[in-house]
């Protein structure tokens, strides 16, 4: 029996942990709490900080593990850490860490050719504000080690009261206390190339690329997924081929990777970011559903060097439904009463999964996290998919009532 450890036991993690015990494997569980959600589905558990390596190494040694996984991104770093201190399948530290560091990620972009904007990191707010003075505007504000938008705002004009507000908002954020500032590459429309990739050794599967459509109100946030990528064939290339560079110029070999980018208005592939972790918003989930996929298999199974339903996957043909999953949130302050959902869009319809219940106070859309709650929907057609999903705020939307 293959023995797995899986870092983090909270409601995100749990899919893995199932699809590992599914596996008929002996699954090692660690997380701060000692008594996190994910713990029933464990053979072993211990009380251990997740970004606590030594004390995550000593747990994966005394265990004689052959495999560790995470899907939180501040744990990523540990599993990479475990692995290759272990030699087990995983990856590099010096590659995770410059995929975690939105700084360290444009210098590579940079080394490598490929398009990145000016950018600069600190922790000093001085040193910040001097040099958004000298760059052009807008410009973009973002913690350096954080992820869901979080902190993320764009400013059109240099503001000193206004950078140092973003400032500590974007500390406070930021796991390494650094704050980012990038000359802001405008989006020449509200679609964004977005995905989660497969990397196993030296082939990636393209499967769980879709469109992210955005709100005009909220252009950093994704405003529902459209499956299959919305993409003509000769920017699909573009796509793969600068995927393919970035992967293989820091010797990534294993994992699942949420990918974000868009063309500018001079057509440069800007790569905006790549975490080192499946998406959120239960992208695995969504995947399997169009092209039936299970993305939390593959990563047990090959995390251990099971290399048998990879290779299964990467024969088949799979097909591909239109289908969308659409997070709904809330552009004002109040109490939220319920979901109103147009007639002309119930037939497509699919399941809908509350966040919060109806009563609760909402504050307007500034993260990830401010979700309410998700819909699915399926089309039978990629023309009906468009239409609807260019046009969701307006038949799908939250009730919400000012206090």
């Amino acid at each position: 029996m293959k023995k797995i450890m899986i870092l983090g036991g909270g409601e995100f993690q749990i899919p893995l942990l199932k699809a590992a015990k599914k596996e008929n494997m002996c699954v090692v569980l660690c997380d701060r709490s000692d008594s996190p959600k994910g713990k029933p589905y464990a053979d072993r558990f211990y009380q251990v900080n997740t970004v606590d390596r030594e004390g995550v190494l000593a747990v994966a040694k005394a265990e004689k593990i052959d495999g560790i996984i995470s899907n939180s991104e501040p744990a990523m770093m540990t599993v990479a850490y475990v692995a290759e201190t272990m030699h087990l399948p995983g990856n590099r530290c010096e590659s995770i860490a410059t995929l975690v560091s939105k700084d360290k990620f444009r210098t590579f972009q940079e080394k490598i050719g490929l398009f990145a904007p000016k950018h600069f990191a600190s922790d000093n707010a001085d040193e910040i504000l001097r040099f958004a003075k000298s760059m052009q505007y807008p410009i973009i504000l973002k913690p350096v080690e954080s992820s869901g938008s979080r902190g993320t705002e764009v400013l059109y004009d240099y503001d000193e009261e206004k950078i140092r507000e973003l400032f500590l908002i974007n500390q406070n954020f930021s796991r390494n206390n650094m704050c980012s500032v990038e000359e802001y590459v405008e989006m020449p429309s509200l679609y964004v190339i977005d995905g989660d990739i497969f990397v196993y050794q030296d082939e990636i599967l393209w499967n769980g690329m879709f469109t992210s459509i955005r709100s005009i109100e909220s252009p950093m946030i994704p405003m529902i997924q459209v499956f299959p990528i919305m993409l003509d064939d000769d920017r699909l290339s573009k796509v793969k081929e600068t995927l393919t560079k970035i992967f293989r110029e820091l010797k990534i070999v294993h994992g699942e990777y949420n990918v974000e980018m868009y063309f500018d208005r001079e057509d440069r592939l800007f790569v905006i970011e790549i975490n080192a972790r499946q998406g959120g918003n239960g992208i695995p989930f969504v995947i399997q559903n169009h092209c039936g996929i299970d993305m939390y298999k593959l990563l047990v199974t090959t995390s251990v060097g099971d290399a048998s339903y990879f290779e299964k996957v990467k024969k088949s043909k799979h097909y591909a439904r239109y289908i969308s999953r659409y997070p709904v949130f809330s552009n004002y302050d109040g109490i939220y009463q319920g979901l109103h959902i147009d007639d002309s869009v119930k037939k497509y319809v699919t399941a809908t999964e509350d966040e919060i219940p109806i009563g609760t106070k909402v504050k307007r859309r500034k993260n990830a996290e401010s979700v309410i709650c998700f819909v699915d929907l399926t089309f039978d057609s990629p023309q009906i998919q468009k239409e609807v999903c260019d046009h969701v705020e307006k038949m799908i939307y939250p009730i919400v009532i000012s206090e």
